[in-house]
């Protein structure tokens, strides 16, 4: 049988000696069970409670490549100490063929109850002291932060560390008062940013609109200091963001750098602002989600710009050159085009025959063929792009367009299945007087549910890069979760 080695420890109480016993035990345990060591994977100084390890990620990958039979381990906290992730790495390695053996330990058959509960109190174990252990480390970091000490990262622009304390950059404070008179007179972001062009970010890096905020809205500014604020990460993992009870707030700890009546107004423009923007989100898109850029593939999204003189104009941006600016995509003038696509699905359905578009459209359905190879091969492709995404959260790529775009595609491939099934067991017929159904609904239902009626009969939308669109109409017949 053919194994990986995997050793790791955590703390500067460990050394590299650490990893040398690990794998002498896994060298000695491979030796005399007739097991032929391939690959060698460890991460030194690395805590064992999420899996963003180089060495783990690594080890996770060659398995998905089928270098190896077994991954062989010291004990199970070597491979993690918290329980969800070791069991779903567990998981990951059964679904690839690839055993767990632990040279300390007896690990069973995670699909069986007995060696599932043992495995789980001996993972829980390892877990509970690295809880024990952050507690204490929380509880002295927090001491320290009443005393309002500079905790590390990175200081807020304006700021300069000195000595563990905070002290005002001349020239970057006065970047930080433009952007907070310009923003409290009512000036835009671009024109901020136009206003204080080359300034540069603590990072390196040019301010943006992102920057814009966080600058806005750091108290650090008007003195006040703050530790915890958030809860943004857990054992380095998005923990949600929202307020932390526990937080430590000075006021009138740090050197001020924008006065308290500046503060206040530029408070309230964006909290207007902010309450503006639900309203916004309020107003109808009907198209929202239906146009794809051919330029970059983004999806376009509604936006609606303010003149000088308070006139409206409504939009769809192209994603990406709304977000990021690396798409140079023409926008579309909303009205224009909701106008052009409402008018035409009207016009074709009031002069369309209902009973002859039925049957020539079920006539093209019914008598397509049954093969199903591009169904199958959709869901193969679905299957591998799911084995991947897994693959990249076990390597440490977690994050929620990751999360959401698995979601779309187990659903998908939930879809794939259930057609498949049904398809191969009896073939449904669609009959013409479903689709007839939906004309007539669209027709009745025309004035009082007009977005529902975009979204089922308008299937796709091209942006075209010399400024033309393509309308794609199709029909989804109710029940049979199909669009035709």
């Amino acid at each position: 049988m053919r194994a990986a080695a995997y050793a790791r420890y955590s703390t500067d109480h460990q050394q590299h000696n650490s990893i040398e016993y690990q794998l002498a035990s896994i060298r000695e345990y491979c030796r005399t069970h007739d097991i032929t060591i391939v690959a060698t994977f460890a991460d030194e100084a690395e805590t064992g409670t999420n899996m963003d390890r180089e060495g783990f990620r690594q080890m996770v990958a060659a398995a998905g490549r089928g270098e190896f039979d077994c991954v062989v381990i010291y004990d199970v906290t070597r491979g993690s100490r918290d329980v969800g992730d070791w069991f779903t790495f567990r998981k990951a390695m059964l679904m690839l063929g690839v055993q767990v053996i632990a040279t300390t330990q007896s690990l069973g058959d995670i699909t069986n109850g007995n060696d599932f509960l043992l495995e789980l109190i001996s993972v829980g174990m390892g877990q509970r002291e690295v809880l024990e252990t952050r507690q204490k480390s929380i509880n002295g970091v927090a001491v320290k932060a009443k005393q309002g000490a500079f905790l590390g990262g990175t200081p807020p622009l304006g700021y300069d560390i000195i000595n563990g304390a905070y002290v005002v950059n001349p020239t970057e404070a006065q970047t930080v008062r433009t952007i907070f008179t310009m923003y409290g007179d009512g000036h835009s972001y671009n024109a901020i940013l136009k206003a204080v062009d080359g300034a540069i970010g603590k990072r390196g890096r040019p301010l943006g609109k992102n920057s814009l905020h966080s600058i806005l809205t750091n108290e650090r500014y008007v003195g006040t200091y703050t530790w915890n604020k958030r809860r943004v990460k857990l054992f380095r993992k998005w923990a949600g963001g929202s307020l932390n009870p526990n937080c430590v707030r000075l006021e009138g700890h740090i050197p001020a750098i924008i006065d308290n009546e500046t503060w206040e107004r530029v408070q309230k423009r964006m909290s207007d602002n902010k309450r503006n923007a639900v309203n916004k989100a309020k107003r109808a898109y009907l198209l929202s989600g239906l146009i794809e850029c051919e330029e970059c593939g983004g999806t376009y999204v509604g936006h609606t710009s303010t003149s000088s003189k308070g006139h409206e104009t409504r939009y769809y941006v192209c994603g990406n050159k709304y977000r990021t600016h690396t798409c140079k995509a023409k926008n579309i003038n909303a009205d224009e085009l909701e106008a052009f696509v409402v008018q035409h699905l009207k016009n074709y359905l009031l002069q369309a025959d209902f009973e002859q578009e039925a049957q020539r459209i079920a006539a093209q359905v019914n008598g397509a063929s049954p093969d199903l190879t591009e169904e199958r091969r959709e869901l193969a492709d679905v299957t591998a792009k799911l084995n991947n995404g897994l693959k990249a959260i076990l390597g440490g790529m977690d994050f929620k367009e990751l999360r959401d775009e698995m979601d779309r595609l187990r659903v998908r491939k939930s879809e794939l299945e259930d057609i498949i099934g049904r398809r191969t067991a009896s073939r449904r017929q669609v009959d013409p007087q479903d689709i007839i159904r939906v004309f007539e609904d669209a027709v009745d239902a025309w004035d009082d549910n007009l977005p529902q009626i975009i979204k089922q009969l308008v299937t796709k939308i091209y942006a075209h890069t010399d400024g033309t669109v393509s309308v794609n109409v199709g029909v989804h017949i109710v029940g049979g979760g199909r669009r035709i």
